[in-house]
Parts: C-alpha cells; structure tokens; sequence
C-alpha cells in the first residue's frame, strides 16, 4: 500500500512520489558533518548522551548557586509580618492615648491599615516559600522513586537474563 510515497514494507524508506520510476528511492541530503566529541562513539546509548547534555546544561547556569529565593521569601515576609504588627501597635497606642476622637482616626488608618496590609503581604510570601519548599520536597521525593524503581528495573533485568541463560543451559 503506498501512502504519501511511502509503501508499508519500510515505513522509513523514502521514494520519489512522481517523476522517474515508480520505487526509486530519493536520496536524503546529506546533512553537514557535526563534530563528534572524541569520547562519543556513534553507538552511544541515549541515556549516557542525556547525562552528558544535562552536565553542560548545569555547567552553563551560572550563579545560581548562591541564591536561595526561598530563604529570601521567608526572610522578607517574616520582616514584613513583624514590621506590620509594630504599626497596628504603634496606631493603636496613639488612637488610644489622645484625648479627642478626631485624633485617633489618623493613628487607625496609618497604623492599623498599614500593618494590616503589611502583615497580609508578608503572609503571603511566607505561604509562597512554604509552597516552594512543597515543590522541592515533592521533586526530591519522585526523583527518589524514579531511582528505586529504576534500580528494581535492573534487578529484574539481570534476574531475568540469568533464568533465560540458565533455561538455555539445561536445553543443551
């Protein structure tokens, strides 16, 4: 069956769909020579090329090691939680010292509306580093799994092989 010049015999096969001979095969341009790494044979397994791009992939991010976003999270927002309730303080104890009611509506709106908002926004960048820490947590914990399963993979491979080879022994 021939679809879109391709027949079902060798799906990766390509063929002229028109001109010349039914069944001539195009040849596919050549693609410029990329270098190969000296220690890269044409054989190398997938899972080695992909530890090897993820190494120079981690060697090109620079300057990350240093900054921790999640502490600065939590550091700022703790700061801002503190520094929110020192105004609802600070607005309180002036509405609550002066002698007319006029006076005091200043000292609430400056000092309790102020600290209010801050101790809610210092809040949320608290709840953001808690999430941030979830995230990594959970990222720890399937990277943890994906190895043990992994590692249970190759276990069963090799017990595999070995009953294959001893089926083959007791045949001969």
């Amino acid at each position: 069956m021939r679809l879109l010049g391709r027949t079902s015999e060798d799906p990766g096969a390509l063929t002229r769909v028109s001109g010349g001979p039914a069944g001539t095969a195009v040849q596919p341009a050549v693609p410029p020579a990329v270098p190969v790494a000296p220690d890269l044979e044409p054989g190398t397994p997938v899972p080695t090329r992909l530890q090897r791009l993820a190494a120079v992939v981690d060697r090109a991010r620079r300057g990350r090691g240093g900054r921790n976003v999640r502490k600065w999270l939590e550091t700022i927002g703790m700061s801002l939680m503190v520094f929110g309730l020192v105004c609802i303080v600070l607005g309180w104890y002036g509405a609550a010292h002066s002698a007319y009611q006029y006076q005091e509506i200043p000292y609430l709106i400056s000092g309790g509306l102020l600290g209010v908002a801050l101790v809610i926004g210092g809040g949320v960048l608290v709840r953001c580093a808690w999430s941030m820490r979830q995230v990594e947590e959970d990222r720890r914990n399937a990277l943890a799994i994906v190895r043990s399963v992994d590692r249970l993979e190759r276990i069963l491979r090799s017990l595999d092989e070995a009953r294959r080879a001893e089926q083959e022994e007791r045949s001969l």
